[in-house]
């Protein structure tokens, strides 16, 4: 059956059977992944999938099912009413009705219209740039890989709903191993969409920065004044995203719990959730209500928790457009869109000027063991530099910096503008930021 009155049928059987409304949140995308080492393919991956959720209202409970196939309609409709009437307590969750949406436009991606054959070869030259630049110390690579996706979700309902968006996301990564005698390092790099074209600036980063860790050793253990790189502060922010859920405030698993409207950060921060930042935009969330670009924190002050319908009928507010699916089969969360720290005024090399005597912190490890979101404590292994006189000097590893996320945010100084994009899971843009008075533990 085709989807269009596959989906007509379900909401004409829901209504009869005595459903109140019914809803179906459609997705399907076209995934490509490859992997090479030593010149060769090792990671070759070309899928295609798709699948519907419908969502049915028994006597005010919501029931769920999922199906990639189809057909036969009534038996979905009556496993979701099954599942519906199988729940003990109302937990009222809205659906929404017929919606305008912003027009999105989405710049291009010249990595989507390549063919296969050109994506590999991408990779094969990534590689290969990657160990020419220090033969002597480079001599193997741990990871070259790219995934691209495209897809398309739909959501309608008997309410009026009618929301349809594209989705597309590519991002390239790089591995480079230097070594010298028995000591090791490795860097990694990630870049999206066009950037990933660019082998040579991907592929010298990750060669310097594993270069410049053969000589690292830790620091004295004490209290400093650091600077955290941009990519390290966006793993940060993304680490402890969920403390901003407004479903995880009111399951009592987030810190920021009852502190809308508190200064919860130093003055300069500025956080926003960007559902229109180009490098993933969109219209609507994952439950068609309208998207917007939101302060969460302004000036250092909680101006709101991220919302779906569900959390914000329970706090008597709208919500903020940040209903969240995993994928078609699963329930609805909330989540950021495109989560960013504001960029200041200061260069990377003018942070240094400022903090004039610490440690520059380039790379973090640890986030899911090392933190705990409801207290806020973390504790990280970190690598990096000394700082001397405003001049990044010797490397430094095998150290660790540990706190507490709210000290941290109200204990940072200065914020960057050199903006770099993280994706884990979601993506995460930030700048590297001035932070004073941070425990470090080395030797």
């Amino acid at each position: 059956m085709e989807r269009q009155d596959f989906r007509k049928e379900l909401f004409r059987i829901a209504l009869e059977l005595g459903c109140e409304a019914a809803e179906t949140y459609y997705a399907a995308s076209d995934s490509f992944g490859c992997e090479v080492l030593k010149g060769e393919v090792i990671r070759y991956e070309a899928s295609k999938s798709g699948g519907l959720n419908l969502r049915v209202k028994v006597n005010g409970k919501d029931g769920y099912a999922f199906t990639e196939s189809m057909e036969e309609p009534e038996l979905l409709v009556r496993r979701a009413m099954d599942n519906a009437n199988s729940i003990e307590s109302i937990d009222a969750h809205p659906m929404q009705g017929k919606q305008k949406y912003a027009t999105v436009t989405k710049r291009e991606n010249p990595l989507l219209v390549m063919s296969i054959d050109e994506k590999v070869a991408l990779m094969k030259r990534l590689e290969q740039v990657t160990l020419r630049l220090q033969p002597e110390l480079v001599k193997r690579v741990a990871e070259c890989s790219m995934d691209t996706e495209q897809g398309i979700i739909e959501m309608d309902n008997t309410l009026g709903l009618e929301a349809r968006r594209s989705t597309s996301l590519s991002v390239g990564y790089v591995g480079a191993v230097a070594q010298r005698g028995d000591r090791v390092k490795d860097a990694y790099v990630m870049r999206f969409g066009e950037e990933v074209l660019d082998v040579e600036a991907i592929a010298k980063e990750s060669v310097d920065k594993a270069v410049l860790m053969l000589d690292a050793a830790p620091c004295d253990t004490g209290r400093y004044d650091i600077v955290l790189k941009n990519e390290s502060v966006a793993n940060m922010l993304q680490a402890f995203s969920n403390i901003f859920s407004a479903d995880e405030a009111q399951k009592g698993r987030s810190l920021l719990a009852d502190k809308v409207g508190q200064i919860i950060a130093s003055d300069c921060v500025n956080v926003v959730d960007d559902p229109f930042h180009p490098i993933a935009p969109r219209a609507f969330d994952d439950e068609g209500t309208p998207c917007i670009t939101k302060k969460v924190i302004e000036n250092g002050r909680l101006t709101t928790l991220l919302h779906n319908c569900k959390t914000a009928l329970k706090a008597g507010v709208e919500s903020t457009g940040n209903a969240l699916r995993a994928s078609a089969a699963s329930s609805v969360g909330v989540g950021p869109t495109v989560f960013c720290l504001c960029k200041g005024e200061d260069s990377f090399d003018e942070l240094l000027k400022k903090l004039n005597n610490g440690l520059l912190i380039t790379s973090i490890s640890g986030l899911h063991a090392g933190l705990d979101p409801i207290s806020g404590d973390f504790s990280l292994s970190a690598t990096g530099r000394l700082v001397e006189n405003g001049v990044a000097t010797s490397a430094v590893d095998q150290i660790t910096v540990a706190g507490n996320f709210l000290s941290f945010m109200k204990s940072i100084q200065a914020i960057g503008n050199d903006v770099k994009p993280l994706m884990m899971g979601f993506i995460v843009t930030a700048p590297s930021i001035l932070v004073k008075d941070i425990s470090v533990a080395g030797k």
